[in-house]
Order: C-alpha cells, then structure tokens, then sequence
C-alpha cells in the first residue's frame, strides 16, 4: 500500500514516478532498496521466446503503437521462423521493436564487433514493387542476400541512385546474423525519367550494384501505395487479366479481368466468356501450398501464383488488413439476383486507402462443377491465398454492403485475382 500510494502521489504532483524514492527526478526513477547485497535489485524486463514473437507477428500484435517496445529473448526462434519481424533474431539478448522498419532490433554493447561479412550478393536480388516515371515510390524495396556475416552491427545507409535519378535507397541500421542474411533497402523518391536507375552499394567492406526499372508514365498508374496491416505496400489498379489501358476506375467489361481457380497458374475464363457452362470445366483441386509455400503471417509466392513479378496473391489477413485501412463506396447498377447481371459491368466498389483509390469490379463466380457464371453485379469475389481445410480457400466477397474476407469455396470454382506486392 506504501509502494501504491508513493507512486501515485509522485504521479499526480509531478507527473514522474518513483520507485523506493518520493522525489523522482525522472518520468520513472528507480532506487535500490538495500546497498549491502542482501536483496536482489534491478528491473526484470518482459522475457518472451523468438517463436512467441513470431506468433504474435502472426496476429499483428506489434505495430507503429508498439514502437520502441522492450523485450528480452530467452530463446531464438527456430530457424524457420526467422522471418519478418524477428528476422535476424538468432540469440539471446534484449530486442526493442522498431517499428520503422517492422523489426525486432537486438541491443548490442559498445564493444561488440561492427559489421564485416564474406559476400554481398547483389545478383541474387529480390524487387518488390513497381517504378514509374514522375510517381513517388511506395512499398518498393530490393532485398540482397549476403554470407559470412559476424553477427556486427551497422548504421544506416542512404544511397543516391545514378542513371534514371531521384530515387534513394535506404537500409535501416541493425546487427547482421552470423553467416547468410539479408539486407532490405527501401526505395524512395520520385524518379526523373524512365530507365534504369542504378545503385552502387558499399557495405562492410564489400561492394555490388543493383538497379530498378522505372516504366514511363501512363494515363493510368499500374499500382498505387495501399496501407495494410500497418505497412504501405503497393496494389495493382487493375484486375488479373484487365486490360491495362483502360481506366481502372471506370467500370467496364474491359477491366472485369480473368477468372483463376484456386491454386492454379492459368485463367479458366474472361470477361468475354459466356456466361454459359464451360465444356471440359477442370473440377480437380490444388493442393495446399499452391500459392503460398510459407505461412500466413510471412507469405512465400510459389510458380504457380498467376501473379507478375514481384506480386502475389494476398493473403486473407492482407484482405482483413485492407478493409481495415479503407473507406468504401458504391458505384453504378447492381444486380439483385444471382443471374440477372450476366451483362451488367457496371457495379464496383470502390476503396479509398492511403490517399489512393482502389476500384474492385464486381465479377461474380464461375461455379465449381460447371463454370456457368453466378452472382455478376451482384457479388464480387477475389481469391486470397489462404486455405481452409484441404478442399477450400478463402476469398474477399464484395457486396453492395459489406466486405467479408472470411468467405470460401471449393478450389476449382473460378474466381478474380488482384495482386498486391510481395
């Protein structure tokens, strides 16, 4: 009760808290209680394991509120788990979360080694994301594989881009695993032209370049930056199998796109399809790890995900995580039956993110047993990449009045695509 009351007036008097102390110098000012060593003294800090962090990137616990949140790490996780947020946690140690660059940070001390490694690996490059000329980059970023790193810490590093210019990219600091890791550098700016743009990287020692293709610029912009469970990542405007030079915002049949069964790499229908049953409708069903060969929490694309390069099919906590972040609208004529929008292309929904607008048509379904299309104007159905069970997956279910990314069906029913960055 003395310990209560004590914090409590330091509280309310000076806004500052002390511990075995009445006059806190501090926001918290803790005071030993003995100086003889007859009682243990200090702070204990939350102790946690790796795999638990990772389950908790799982159901987003830690985001931009949790920024600068400290842990100490009683285990790291297992190696398989070493992804997204605890990536590089491969020891023991106090970790603070960083919520800049979604990580877990290791604290280091003074005398630890700085950064050294055997190779940097800039020809084993992985992009995520688009660049387009005169657009300001978002969600891009180009990741390079190293060996031989000494488990060192390093600062932060912005390089200039040469070539096509405007462009930075920007690696946060932290510690390199012992061994093979990766460095994530993040693109930003505007490029000038189209092109290549060009980066020179010097790191601990070692040097290599990497560049990016910047597209000319279009009437319409292939992506536009989308906020996603707390991340920008970058959306496709168009639908799988949409024409591309037609504006996305404008409902028509020409931007309806394709129909894709789960699972599978090829589209079973267009938009110009008829509505009919398909003769030969394929009713067999993808396995599960068709689309996604990792998990739900740090998504690994497959050959088979019909997505272009650097995109993927989202997840269904992706789908959550954009509906979250949106505000919706309806526009044009919607069907009221399951048949009777065969030829309406008009309905769509149309999500406002970010400062962007994402337009989803509302395409129906091509039944599973059959093909015969269902539900055009009526519903819209986009797949995620996310299984349920052995014979379903689920989708995001635009209606005229909610969007439930909890929906699923069979594998072989024919449904829309949109892509979002890997």
């Amino acid at each position: 009760m003395y310990l209560l009351s004590m914090f409590l007036i330091g509280a309310l008097a000076y806004g500052q808290v002390g511990v075995n102390n009445i006059t806190p110098k501090s926001t918290l000012d803790i005071m030993s209680k003995t100086t003889d060593g007859s009682t243990s003294e200090g702070l204990i800090i939350p102790r946690v394991t790796g795999n638990a962090l990772k389950a908790a990137e799982t159901s987003t616990v830690y985001g931009d509120d949790q920024d600068a949140a400290l842990v100490f790490v009683t285990a790291a996780p297992d190696p398989d788990n070493r992804t997204g947020q605890v990536e590089g946690m491969d020891s023991r140690g106090f970790y603070y979360f960083d919520a800049g660059s979604n990580r877990w940070v290791k604290m280091v001390s003074s005398g630890t080694s700085t950064a050294a490694l055997a190779q940097l690996l800039c020809s084993g490059s992985s992009d995520v994301g688009v660049l387009e000329s005169g657009q300001s980059a978002a969600g891009v970023s180009t990741t390079i594989p190293y060996s031989g790193g000494n488990g060192g810490i390093y600062s932060a590093q912005i390089v200039n881009s040469i070539g096509v210019t405007g462009l930075t990219a920007v690696l946060t600091s932290g510690t390199l695993n012992n061994g093979s890791g990766t460095l994530i550098y993040t693109i930003t700016g505007t490029p000038s032209a189209a092109g290549n743009a060009i980066f020179d990287i010097d790191f601990a020692g070692q040097t290599c370049g990497f560049s990016r293709t910047v597209q000319p610029s279009s009437n319409f912009p292939d992506v536009v930056p989308v906020i996603i469970n707390g991340q920008t990542r970058q959306m496709l405007t168009h639908n799988l199998g949409g024409d591309t030079t037609q504006d996305p915002n404008v409902p028509t049949q020409a931007i309806m796109g394709n129909y894709y069964q789960w699972g599978k790499k090829n589209a079973v229908a267009t938009a110009y399809t008829p509505a009919s049953a398909i003769s030969g409708w394929n009713t067999s069903a993808a396995g599960n790890k068709a689309w996604n060969s990792g998990t739900e929490a740090a998504p690994v694309k497959t050959a088979n995900d019909p997505c272009p390069s650097g995109f993927r099919v989202l997840t269904r906590n992706e789908w959550t995580g954009f509906n979250t972040a949106s505000t919706t609208t309806n526009i044009g004529t919607w069907a009221t039956t399951t048949t009777n929008g065969a030829t309406n292309f008009s309905a769509a929904k149309v999500f406002s993110n970010n400062g962007s607008t994402v337009t989803l048509p509302i395409i129906g379904m091509r039944d599973n047993t059959t093909g015969v299309l269902v539900n055009r104007a009526n519903i819209g159905y986009y797949w995620s990449s996310t299984e349920n069970g052995t014979l379903y997956s689920y989708f995001q279910s635009v209606t005229s009045s909610s969007n439930n990314p909890s929906g699923y069906n069979t594998r072989p029913t024919g449904i829309g695509i949109r892509c979002i960055s890997e």
